[in-house]
């Protein structure tokens, strides 16, 4: 038992899966240790998460490609957590978002289009 404990909690959401877990840890815990400690490195599912960890611990962390925060706000790895933090694996996307709207817009506007013309095309 930590001397000093604060509650923490760890949250991934895979493709297929979700995760979830509450921990106690001594205070001054960084989020990296947290991470190892409560064996989510180890996760066969997250084996490239942990060698990224292992890349960037001392790392700040940039606008794309960051996969670690608490509470939606991207944070280093060597940053102590605070009671009540819950730390946030985040995944790659597999489009970007932007994109996807961007292309759902354009076929929609194509779509409308083609109505439009058939419309025409039988009222005249």
């Amino acid at each position: 038992m930590a001397i000093n404990p604060i509650n923490i909690a760890v949250v991934y959401a895979g493709q297929d899966t979700q995760k979830y877990a509450e921990y106690q840890v001594e205070q001054g815990t960084t989020i990296l240790q947290a991470l190892q400690d409560g064996g989510w490195l180890a996760m066969p599912e997250l084996a490239e998460f942990g060698q990224w960890c292992q890349d960037n611990q001392y790392s700040d962390p940039n606008h794309r490609a960051w996969y670690v925060g608490v509470y939606s706000v991207k944070k280093r790895l060597d940053e102590s957590l605070k009671d009540g933090d819950r730390i946030e694996i985040y995944r790659s996307l597999s489009a970007d978002p932007m994109s996807q709207r961007q292309a759902k817009s354009k076929l929609k506007a194509k779509q409308q289009a083609a109505e439009r013309s058939h419309k025409r095309k039988r009222t005249a």
